[in-house]
Order: C-alpha cells, then sequence, then structure tokens
C-alpha cells in the first residue's frame, strides 16, 4: 500500500518511481507491503504450496482435491495462495498431480509462481492490473537462452499440462509474465529454501549500489522499506538495491544485466574506485608501480562487460585475462577454504592480503573478515570466554575494518551492520569481564558496549524472528536489561547516578 509518506510518480526517463511524500528521518519505515503473488522459487525441490517450506516423502500429505504435496498441516491446502494451481488442476487439468521424486529439482514446481500470476486475470482482476503494469523486458529477454528455456519449460508445458486454451493463453502472455516474475520478484528468504514475491510499489524502487533505503520482510511476508542514516528530503527517490553489495562492480553490472535488463550507473559503479574504497582493486601488473586496476565503465555503454580495467596511478590499462586470472586463482581458494574454521579463514586472509594481489579492502576479503569476525566466539563449544586476548582483539579489528567499508558502501545494509554492531558489543563486555579489577575500565568497556548494543538493537528491530538477526534482535532486547542492571550496580558500588 502506498502511505501518506510516499508517493508514486512517473518520469519519461526513470519511467514510475517511488519519492518520499514528506521529509522522511532517518531509520524510519516507509512502506510495508503485503504481496501481490508468492510462491516457489523456480527451480525447487518440492515445497508444500501453502507454507512454501521444504517437505519430504515421508512429510507430504497429499492435497485432497488436487493431489499437489502439502505438509501435514492441514491449513495449508486451504492456503489462498495455493488456490491457483489447485483450481486448475481440479477444472482444467481434471486428474490428480504426482509427484514422487522430493530428493531433486522437480520440474513440476518450474511454473508455479507464473499459475499465480495468470490465475489473477479471471479471479483477481484488481491484482491482475497491477501485476501487467510491471516491467517484463521481454524484447530484451526475447532469443536469449532463458526465453527459450521459459517457452519449453513453463508456456508449453503450462498449455499441455492445464489443457489451456491456446486463443485464451498465448504462448507471448505466458512469457511475458515469465518476464514479470524474473525482473520483479524479490527472494524472501523467510523459509526454506527462500520463496519469491511480487509487490506492487515494491517493484518501482529505483536500483542503486549505495541505495538510501534497506528492504527487509515481515514474519508474514510483508515488504518492509526503511530509510537508512540519512534523511530524504520531500520529493527525493526511494531506492534499495537489486543485487548484493558484498559483490565487485563487475559482478553486480553483469547480475544486474542478466536478470533486470540494464546497466547501472549509479555512484558506486560510475566510480571506478567505489567511492575510495577500491573494493575490486587488482594489482597493477606494471613494475614498480603502486597503483591499482580498477574497474572503468564507459558512461555511453549499454554493456555490462564492456569494463576497462585501468590502474589508478600509471594509467595502464589491464589485460582483463590477467584480472580473470588474479581473480579466478584467489576465488579458487576462497571457495575450497572451511568458512567454519576460523583458522583457515585466517590462513586464507593472513596469505592473501599480505601477497598484495588484490587491494586489502577486496571483496574477496571483506566476505572473508564478515565471516570470520561471527564465528570468533559463536561455534558450538568455543564462547567468547575462552578466546585468547589476541584472538578477541582480531574479532574487534575485524568488525571495525568491514564497518569502515560498510559504512560508504552499504549503510542501508541493517543486517549487515547490525550484526557487526552486535559483535562489538559482545567483545566490549567481555572486556569488562576480563577487566574486572579495574573499575574505571570495566566501566568505559561497559557503556561503550551499550553504544554498540543500542545501534545493533536500532538497526535489527525490524528483522522477522525467523532470520539469524531478528533472533539476534531479541538478544539484544535481553542483553540491553541485563546490562542496564549492571551498570546500575557498579554504580551503586562506587556512588554516583546510573549513567543515561
Amino acid at each position: 500500500m502506498v502511505t501518506q509518506l510516499i508517493k508514486v510518480a512517473e518520469d519519461p526517463t526513470v519511467g514510475r518511481y517511488v519519492a518520499a511524500n514528506v521529509d522522511l528521518t532517518a531509520w524510519q519505515v516507509a512502506l510495508v507491503e503485503r504481496p501481490l503473488i508468492r510462491g516457489p522459487s523456480q527451480i525447487t525441490r518440492p515445497v508444500c504450496l501453502g507454507c512454501l517450506k521444504l517437505i519430504t516423502a515421508d512429510s507430504a500429505a497429499r492435497c485432497e482435491r488436487c493431489g499437489w504435496p502439502m505438509c501435514a498441516n492441514s491449513n495449508c491446502s486451504d492456503d489462498e495462495w495455493h488456490k491457483a494451481e489447485c483450481d486448475w488442476t481440479v477444472t482444467r487439468r481434471k486428474r490428480k498431480v504426482e509427484i514422487k521424486d522430493f530428493t531433486n529439482p522437480h520440474p513440476s514446481y518450474q511454473s508455479i509462481t507464473v499459475i499465480r500470476c495468470l490465475y489473477q486475470k479471471h479471479n483477481n482482476p484488481e491484482v491482475w492490473a497491477k501485476l501487467t503494469k510491471l516491467e517484463s523486458h521481454c524484447a530484451g529477454r526475447r532469443g536469449g537462452s532463458k526465453y527459450k528455456a521459459d517457452r519449453i519449460w513453463i508456456a508449453d508445458h503450462l498449455r499441455r499440462f492445464f489443457n489451456l486454451d491456446p486463443t485464451e493463453w498465448t504462448v507471448d502472455e505466458i512469457l511475458r509474465v515469465c518476464g514479470i516474475v524474473q525482473v520483479n520478484g524479490h527472494e524472501v528468504p523467510l523459509t526454506d529454501p527462500p520463496h519469491v514475491a511480487i509487490y506492487d510499489v515494491g517493484s518501482m524502487l529505483e536500483h542503486s549500489c549505495v541505495p538510501n533505503c534497506s528492504k527487509t520482510f515481515t514474519s508474514d511476508g510483508h515488504l518492509l522499506i526503511r530509510t537508512a542514516a540519512a534523511a530524504i528530503a520531500s520529493g527525493g527517490h526511494l531506492s534499495i538495491s537489486y543485487t548484493d553489495v558484498l559483490w565487485g562492480t563487475a559482478q553486480r553490472l553483469a547480475h544486474l544485466a542478466d536478470t533486470k535488463f540494464f546497466v547501472c550507473k549509479c555512484p558506486r559503479c560510475s566510480d571506478p574506485t567505489e567511492l575510495g574504497t577500491f573494493f575490486s582493486g587488482v594489482k597493477c601488473a606494471t613494475e614498480d608501480c603502486m597503483g591499482y586496476a580498477l574497474p572503468n565503465v564507459h558512461p555511453s555503454t549499454d554493456d555490462p562487460f564492456d569494463v576497462a580495467w585501468t590502474c589508478n596511478f600509471c594509467s595502464t590499462v589491464a589485460d582483463p585475462n590477467r584480472i580473470e586470472l588474479s581473480l579466478s586463482h584467489v576465488g579458487r581458494d576462497m571457495a575450497a577454504m572451511n568458512r567454519r574454521d576460523p583458522k583457515h579463514c585466517r590462513m586464507f586472509l593472513d596469505h592473501y592480503v599480505s601477497a598484495g594481489e588484490l587491494h586489502p579492502n577486496h571483496y574477496y576479503f571483506t566476505e572473508v573478515r564478515l565471516n570470520l569476525a561471527q564465528l570468533y566466539g559463536q561455534l558450538e563449544g568455543q564462547p567468547l570466554d575462552t578466546l585468547s586476548t589476541e584472538q578477541l582483539n582480531h574479532k574487534r579489528e575485524l568488525c571495525l575494518k568491514v564497518l569502515k567499508v560498510t559504512d560508504v558502501l552499504f549503510p542501508a545494509e541493517c543486517r549487515i551492520r547490525g550484526a557487526l554492531m552486535f559483535e562489538l558489543h559482545a567483545v566490549m563486555a567481555e572486556d569488562a569481564r576480563r577487566s574486572q579489577h579495574d573499575t574505571n575500565t570495566v566501566m568505559e568497556a561497559l557503556l561503550r558496549s551499550k553504544f554498540y548494543l543500542e545501534q545493533a538493537e536500532n538497526l535489527l528491530k525490524y528483522e522477522p524472528k525467523e532470520l539469524p538477526e531478528g533472533q539476534m534482535a531479541t538478544q539484544c532486547k535481553q542483553n540491553a536489561v541485563d546490562l542496564d542492571l549492571l551498570l546500575k550496580k557498579l554504580h551503586e558500588s562506587i556512588g554516583g547516578s546510573a549513567p543515561m
């Protein structure tokens, strides 16, 4: 729904977009929106078509009307979203579905979300009207391998499987809906595996690799959009990221072109240094050069692969094959690394950062640092109080290094920033515990711990309980109570009033 806080506007260049209708403050919830459509991912093992959670041959219970496998929860067969494929199976196919293989991705699920869109044409014209206004990029998709696969596995399959009248449902119309799902679908991580949802206003939010809003979901699958640390003036455009902000420029460009059919020219993609972070930097091959080859995207290009890797110091244009070789070499070792073993992660960082082949802020290193910062003190049998002083300091150092990059490149990523603030809170609380004989040091550490905890709670407070960050938000509330009690006792023991 569009609230009084935002409005949908239109521009001849960007098309429809979402703008602030009033001045929005930092961290303000601007939109909570129910999905128009929700359904399983296109490539998935059998899932319950009600709750969309994974099912097995042993746990599945067939819908009495249509035969599609559901979970043991009897309410799922009556779920509003399941009505589409259920009705089509009963009224058009006229015989029940039988799913026997529950261990591999099943082709019958490729078309479910598309069915749920098509079903609205005759059963919910209001939703159908909203869906068909969304971008499908059929012209850009046509001729591509994905378009051809959708024609065979979705359009042709649906017409055969459900005996659809070809005059009622043309191939072009079905493929247009396939495009709408691909271009506008949001991956919703509330289920295992994640499912797909399409939103009306949420589909009109602009993309930026440095967005001014964060995106999450409520426990019931509603889209929640929240401003980032900076306020947005009335009339300002709202943006989210359509891709992974932890990727480098070349990866983001390729992904956006492949899935959203445009070449990103946001401030981050247009700046080879990625706002001074050198996030994609590869060491220049020129002898004695201190610079890094960085991805330069020509401003007039519509080719996501038209990227020239140019040294920021000597301006030498690097051989793209050498860049690919350098990245694949480090990437292979990173893929082979045991991400659940802190020793392996640290060995990877120590080796490759000192080797100097990539910039110290490189996205490979940032990803491993983020992982390792959360591993320290979280593994079973290795709680925080068992870490050595050196390990505890390393955890702090990792958090601060990643936060430094995060604050520049993706300040709207509440989950990443909130998790790092929570880890820093834990580090400072452990510092206080280890300094228990020095009251002033304990007090300082606890106050810093409280500061980080408050930051974490603010960043994570809208995360759903189904996500680790939502569970972390619950822990924040409990830790805040415990910390306030501890600070009060400490002040009482030394005299004076408790800090605010």
